[in-house]
């Protein structure tokens, strides 16, 4: 059944909406906007497929983002094994242009949390951002207005430091049925891309920072090196930067950094006020990197003691990516912690160990037995 998309005539140049499904979704802007087919299909292709319902648009693509679908949907195909149609577009729509589509670099906006990425991406990235977008809504709730607030008023200080302007979006995207029905870590890449789409009269270039290195190329995720830019059109170029590091190689080259010792948040889940909780494991994993090299003490962001931090890390049931517990908790040089600290870390990595190898064995328990089940339903009758 194919999913409706309508676009709707907003009275403000800086409010654009449109009914998806039904429902709404909008983005809020300090910046004149346009919401785009090209931005609503960015973020809701993903969860579209996923559904197997294609996405009937009643306004055109760009010539070339609609070029880029196929390879999109192959991607998802092939990471998740998810296949629907490709979005509808009306029947008067014009064939295929030829000739150069990519646009000219007009400015350039760096999609900014103040998270280790996004700060590698400025401070160390291969293109200087002429603008800094902050977006509420993503990792900080609607609802949470005063922590969202506080994030926008760290992010201006670092914009104001390094000479750029500043964007502020907000949207309920997250909130929509059809994109919260799939995972965020699957469609987030979609969803940035979305935002640079509806500045593209802003805009030329938007810079997404990445999660995985090339050397974790094969992270199923939903901002990757292989799908990014394929969120690209006529009017915005998506670039993916900062792949050439792992994250604990991020943040050790941008460690001494002033902005970054003021101003470094990592934090998504708020498990207590604070601008970064301490405690959720994102947290940990940056503290604890931090203290190895001896740099924790100068982070104002930071302000859990010793004692407390030990008991964080007893309280973590476990770390639950295991390229994470790989690249950010086993390569850890314990020598150089605290012996309680230490302790504390080495249980987290056997009891996350344990945990993993449990799933590792129940997985290839149900596959097996997913096969008898076949066989036996396949055979002679």
């Amino acid at each position: 059944m194919p999913v409706s998309v309508k676009l709707v005539r907003s009275a403000s140049p800086q409010r654009a909406e449109a009914l998806v499904d039904g429902a709404p979704v909008w983005i809020e802007a300090d910046a004149d906007l346009e919401l785009s087919m090209d931005a609503i299909v960015a973020a809701f292709l993903i969860p579209s497929l996923r559904h197997g319902s294609p996405l009937a648009l009643d306004g055109l693509l760009s010539e070339q983002l609609r070029s880029h679908l196929p390879f999109i949907a192959e991607v998802v195909r092939d990471w998740w094994g998810w296949s629907g149609g490709l979005p509808i577009e009306p029947p008067n729509t014009p064939a295929p242009a030829g000739g150069l589509l990519a646009p000219r670099l007009r400015c350039s906006a760096l999609l900014f949390s103040g998270g280790v990425d996004s700060f590698f991406s400025l401070l160390r990235g291969p293109l200087a951002p002429d603008a800094l977008v902050f977006v509420d809504g993503f990792d900080i709730p609607l609802d949470d207005v005063a922590r969202r607030d506080q994030a926008f008023r760290e992010v201006r200080c670092v914009a104001e430091a390094a000479g750029l302007p500043t964007m502020r979006v907000a949207t309920n995207l997250r909130s929509h049925p059809l994109f919260a029905s799939a995972s965020w870590e699957q469609t987030h890449g979609g969803a940035l891309a979305a935002i640079g789409h509806a500045l593209c009269n802003q805009i030329s270039h938007l810079i997404i920072s990445s999660t995985p290195s090339f050397r974790e190329i094969a992270m199923r995720w939903g901002s990757h090196i292989r799908l990014d830019t394929l969120w690209s059109s006529e009017h915005l170029g998506v670039l993916h930067v900062g792949a050439t590091h792992r994250r604990p190689e991020k943040l050790m080259a941008i460690a001494d950094e002033p902005l970054v010792r003021e101003h470094l948040r990592v934090c998504w889940e708020h498990r207590r006020p604070g601008f970064n909780c301490g405690i959720c494991e994102k947290c940990l994993r940056t503290q604890l990197l931090l203290l190895e090299q001896d740099q924790l003490r100068h982070f104002r962001t930071f302000d859990l003691s010793t004692a407390a931090l030990v008991d964080a890390v007893h309280a973590l049931p476990l770390v639950s990516n295991e390229v994470t517990l790989t690249l950010s908790y086993r390569s850890l040089d314990r020598t150089r912690l605290p012996r309680a600290v230490a302790d504390a870390v080495a249980h987290l990595i056997d009891r996350s160990g344990a945990e993993h190898e449990r799933r590792r064995h129940a997985n290839r328990f149900g596959r097996r037995l997913r096969r008898r089940i076949a066989q036996l339903f396949s055979g002679p009758r």
